[in-house]
C-alpha cells in the first residue's frame, strides 16, 4: 500500500503510523482506518455509515455516533485541519 503524503502529514499504511511534522501521532486501529480511508480519497465525501462499515466492521460495540467521536479524536490528535464536516452528509479529507 502506498504511503500518503500531504504537506506535513504522512500516513504509512504498511507500518500503520501517522506523522505530523515528523512526530509520530498515536492513533487507535479504528482512528487509523478512518483517517487512511478518507486520506486515500481526498475531496470525496463519505457518510458516517460508509466510514463505519469500512473502519469498524469488527467492532460490534460501536454505532454510527462512534464515528463522530472518532473523527473528533483524530482531529484533536493531528492538530491540523484536514478532515472537514459536510453538514447533513458526512466527512471529507482536504489537503
Amino acid at each position: 500500500m502506498a504511503v500518503l503524503r500531504y504537506d506535513n502529514l504522512i500516513i504509512d499504511p504498511n507500518q500503520r503510523r501517522v506523522y505530523v511534522s515528523e512526530q509520530v501521532v498515536e492513533l487507535t486501529t479504528v482512528e487509523f482506518n478512518i483517517l487512511y480511508y478518507l486520506a486515500s480519497r481526498p475531496g470525496w465525501t463519505f457518510t458516517r455509515e460508509q466510514l463505519y462499515r469500512y473502519a469498524m466492521s469488527d467492532d460490534f460495540a460501536s454505532d454510527l455516533e462512534s464515528v463522530t467521536s472518532r473523527i473528533y479524536k483524530i482531529r484533536k490528535k493531528l492538530n491540523i485541519n484536514v478532515i472537514h464536516t459536510v453538514h447533513g452528509y458526512g466527512y471529507r479529507f482536504e489537503k
